[in-house]
Formats: C-alpha cells, structure tokens, sequence
C-alpha cells in the first residue's frame, strides 16, 4: 500500500519561511490589527510585557488582542495555517491572501499563541511552535482545544472580558527589530496612525456610519515581589494623515484661530476606470492635497525663520511622499515616487492612490501587503527610446507615441503606464499650485540648500551619526526620531562668541549631511572634551588646549583620530541613554577623568 507524504516538509522549510520581507515589527503587528478589523473588531489592543533582565528591561510577549467576532473551531484551526484563512473568500478584505496571522508571527518569534471565542464561557486555543516543527515533534496545526486566557491576558482586558474576541501571543521573539516597549512604540504609533488613518479619525468618511477603531498600546511590566504584571502604560494612537485633511491627528493643534481646522485641502481627485476581468471594473482614484494659504500665513507668524523649521513643517516632511490606500488602509508611503522640488516643497502637498483588493495583481501587491510593485514612477521617456525613433520628437510626442504602442503590444502595462502618468502629473500641478501661493516663507533652512550645495563635513561625523543610528534601532531613546534642534544649537554657538556666519555654516553642515553627531575642536573648554545634547543632535567639543590633545591628538594619523572621536561619541551616547538620576554622576566622571589624564600625561614626552 503506498503510503503518501507531504509535498514540502515542514521542519525543512519552516525557517526559510520566516524570511518573508516584513521591513520592522510595526508592519508585522499591522497585519494582525487588519485581522481584527475584518473581524469588526471596536478595540485592537497591542500589548508589551516587559521584564527585567542583565541588560535592563526588555519585552518577552508581544499580544495583540480583539473584540471581533472571534473564530469557532475550524476557522482558528485554519487560521495558523499558511494561506488556510477563510479571508481569502473575501475579494474587498483587507486580509485577502490568506497568509497574514502566520506569515507576520514567524517572522518576529518562535511560539504563537491563539486563544479565540464567540462565546466567553468556551475560548478555544491552539498554537504554532518553529521549534516543535524541526524537531518533528509538529507536522501540523493542532486541532484547538478547551483552554483558558492566562491571568496576565485577562489583566489586559482590564477586567471585562468581552462576549467574543481573538488573542494572539507572541513569545521566544527572537527576531524583534526594537527590544523594549518604548522603542516599539516610539517607531510603532506614526506607522500605525497613517496606516489606518481612516480608521482612526472621526473625520473619515469611512467612520459615518460607525464610531471610530481604537488602537490601544498598553506596556506591563513584571514586578518580582508579586511574581505578576503590572501596567506601567496605556495610550490610544491617533491618526496620521499624509493629506492632512483631517484635524484630529498626531500633527500638533495649528495654532488659534485655526486650531480645529485641517492644514490641507484637497486640491484634485481623478477616478480611472480599470477591467480586471472581461467585463468586470473597478475604480482607481487619485487625490491631491496642498497646504491652505490661511494655514501657511499663520505658521510663519510664529517663527522668525522659515515654516519648515516649526513642529508643523518637521511633521510634514516626514509624510512626504505617494501613499498607496488598498481596501481603507495604506499599504506603502512611496517617499521618492517623484519629487517635484529638491527644495522639499513636497512637504506641503499631498498624494493619494487607492483601490480595491480585486486589483492587486493589476498592482502588484505582495502577499504581506507592504508594496505594490507596479507602482513607480519612471519618465515615459526613457522608456519610449528603448522601443521607437525618438529622433527630433518633443517628450510630449514620445509620451504619447509609447502609450499607443503599449496599448497595442501590452495593454495593461499601458493603463499602468498611464496611471503613473497621471499620479506624476497631478504632482507637479500641486506643486505649482503651491508656489503660486507666493509664500516664499514655506521653505525652511534646511530647504533652501540644493543636493549639489552640499557643505562638506568630516568623514568620521558620518560614520558617528551611522553608529548613533544603529544604536537607536535596538536602544532608542527619546528625541532619536527628531529633527535637530537647529535652534538651540545656533543659540550655543552664538552665545560662546561664533561668528554669524561661521553659524550658519555649521548648521548647514549639520542639516545638509543629516548629521546625529558632529565633532568639533575648539580652545577654553574647562576638559579634555565636552558634550552638548540636543533633540535630535549631539556636538562633541574637544579641547585643543589640553594636553592630551597637544601631546597624541595632533599628532595622529586620520585613523587613530577617528577611533578616539568614535569612542568619545560611545561615551556621549552612554550619557544620554543614563537615567536622569545618575546622568550627573556620569558627568562628574567624565570631569574627573579628564583632570586625572592631564596629571598622568605630565611631562610625557610629545
């Protein structure tokens, strides 16, 4: 009797699946929040559990927990598996694919976890475990059975349990990109805000018929004297809206008479008939925003430099880009889809595509619905020359001499083609429009230097600002995130007696380089050298007057300069990292230290 076998074997290939190009832990949690949503879910809690450990606290279970509808049986026992959910039947899902609850867990941590019930007093489980799959000790989903929440997931709920729900555990996270709740929530809240944008805002739309989702983050962390989790933390995210045409989102309150007002306005909207299948259509629209003219008025009022400088245009700028909207969430904020200005003016603009699931392949969406491929700017242009005379035509002329081939050879590729025209030409109008408001005002300092005006700065800066970079990915700290505090560090400068224009050069080395750190040398420091933190920022002065400096410094080649400058920016990240209450003493030590080096170098020959 032949006996059958799997067509792939599990504990083979189980690990090669958990390499399936989620780009952080934010993307990976967003694809369980979109579970819950198509489950209706009201409330989405994402929950950290914390403890301590050799090397301070660091999260141990990451839980994303619902109200939804829950799952029976055989719906849960499908749901572990890889392209087994029943969210493939449903073609205006955000879930679609099918892949979403296992895909995003193998690809942060060994052991997931799932407790789901429509009714409280019946909550079924059951569990997916790498290492159990590779030891051959699992070939399959266990079929879920009777089991109750733990105490510390009951706890999340804050004591009332609702009538149907789903929980997903995450433990052995083993491939988390940020160790500890601040770090997930710091690189979590902006994502997720803009991803479900619609959701989030009472101002969608989306929300008339229905009250808005809440996403909440709540940190518990274990306390050893109870032997139990306590909660440290509990915060609703806001929407972020790239368009910002809603007022309730994470963009600070415009300032009175405006502050319940959005900044943008929608500028124009396209719909695009697209056939999917013989006789089957479906709508793309794209839409445009720009800054409102009252708005850009008011915020220069408030700053004597340039509105790009303020806590509203360091906002916009990091929204710049194309957002990809599929079935009312984002799947991608293109930042460099075609940026009209290299001045940045594209901060005060917004752009939107959206469409439906039914035209993902159209698309190109992947499977962990971060991207669709077929999306991307490239000049018709170029790619007319590689396939008809270009000899004496205008680039208008080419354009619309490439479409008609494409219509002819490859028709979809030509409306895809003719899509990207259109986003591109949208663009520029709201660009255009932009500058004809006259505010010379929305560029700020940063805006006002072009790529090929880039004031040169000391190698050994970039490589400190890469390492203060990589340090923030696993140990961020508040102020990681921000933009430099380009005013405070002019105030620094000019109050120890720099000249104006020596000022200026600095911040627009720091600015045009996206500098973190920034060495400096300078005489009259009372130590060897002195750190000055800013948000965003940290400039490392050096004593040229100290002997160490005099004696080894001055003398080094390049190399062993930057290996000292390099572990003065490890000692200057240690500083900001330190607790408030002993952030003094480590000052004092660096002071002490720095008098001792003096007296040990005495008359060490030079």
């Amino acid at each position: 009797m032949n006996q059958s076998k799997l067509y792939i074997s599990p504990s083979v290939v189980i690990e090669s699946m958990r390499d399936n190009g989620y780009k952080n832990t934010a993307y990976a949690t967003a694809e369980l929040i979109d579970n819950s949503i198509q489950a209706g879910a009201t409330c989405v809690r994402l929950v950290c559990f914390e403890k301590y450990k050799t090397r301070g606290k660091q999260i141990e279970q990451i839980a994303i927990i619902d109200d939804g509808k829950g799952m029976p049986s055989d719906v849960l026992h499908l749901a572990l598996e890889f392209g087994g959910s029943k969210h493939r039947e449903d073609e205006k899902g955000m879930g679609k694919f099918g892949m979403g609850l296992p895909n995003s867990s193998v690809s942060q941590c060994r052991l997931t976890e799932v407790w789901s019930w429509t009714n409280p007093e019946e909550i079924l489980y059951t569990f997916l475990d790498i290492d159990k799959i590779k030891n051959k000790e699992l070939e399959s989903i266990p079929v879920p059975i009777k089991k109750d929440l733990p105490e510390h997931i009951k706890q999340a709920f804050n004591g009332e349990i609702p009538n149907s729900g789903t929980v997903v555990l995450w433990s052995n996270l083993d491939r988390l990109h940020w160790k500890t709740s601040k770090s997930i929530k710091l690189h979590t809240e902006a994502l997720i805000g803009r991803i479900y944008r619609r959701q989030l805002s009472e101002e969608s739309k989306y929300n008339e018929n229905r009250n808005p989702l809440r996403i909440v983050f709540q940190c518990y962390e274990f306390n050893d004297l109870t032997k139990s989790y306590l909660e440290i933390s509990s915060e609703s995210f806001k929407a972020n809206d790239p368009l910002y045409l809603y007022s309730d989102t994470t963009l600070p309150h415009l300032p009175a008479p405006l502050s319940k007002v959005s900044a943008f306005a929608v500028k124009d909207f396209k719909n695009i008939e697209v056939e999917y299948e013989e006789g089957k259509f479906s709508t793309v629209t794209i839409r445009t925003s720009t800054i409102k003219p009252e708005v850009a008025k008011i915020l220069r009022s408030t700053t004597g430099d340039k509105i790009g400088s303020t806590i509203w245009g360091r906002h916009m700028k990091k929204n710049i880009g194309l957002s990809v909207v599929r079935a009312n969430r984002e799947l991608d904020l293109i930042s460099d889809y075609y940026i009209a200005d290299s001045n940045y003016l594209d901060r005060y603009l917004g752009i939107e595509v959206e469409f439906e699931p039914v035209l993902d392949q159209f698309f190109g969406v992947t499977n962990n619905k971060q991207s669709a491929n077929k999306i991307k700017y490239i000049p018709l242009d170029v790619l007319a020359s590689e396939v008809i005379d270009t000899d004496g035509k205008t680039k208008a002329e080419l354009e619309s001499e490439y479409l008609d081939y494409l219509s002819e050879e490859a028709p979809v590729d030509a409306k895809i083609a003719d899509i990207n025209s259109k986003i591109k030409q949208m663009i520029v109008d709201a660009y255009n429009s932009i500058k004809s408001i006259g505010f010379d005002g929305l560029k700020n300092t940063s805006d006002n230097v072009a790529d090929n005006s880039k004031i040169p700065t000391d190698p050994v800066n970039i490589q400190a600002t890469k390492a203060e970079s990589n340090r923030a990915e696993e140990f961020e700290i508040e102020g990681d995130e921000a933009e430099p505090d380009v005013e405070g560090i002019k105030e620094l400068l000019i109050n120890e007696g720099m000249p104006e224009e020596e000022v200026e050069k600095t911040i627009q080395e720091i600015i045009t380089n996206n500098l973190k750190v920034k060495f400096e040398y300078r005489d009259g420091l009372d130590d060897f050298f002195d750190i000055a933190s800013f948000q965003g920022f940290t400039l490392i002065r050096i004593n040229t007057a100290h002997s160490f400096y005099s004696k080894f410094m001055q003398n080094a080649n390049e190399d062993e300069r930057n290996l000292l400058n390099l572990c003065l920016a490890a000692w200057g990240r240690m500083e900001k990292e330190v607790p408030p209450n002993i952030m003094k003493e480590c000052r004092n030590t660096r002071r002490r230290w720095s008098n001792m080096l003096e007296e040990y170098l005495g008359e060490a020959v030079e």
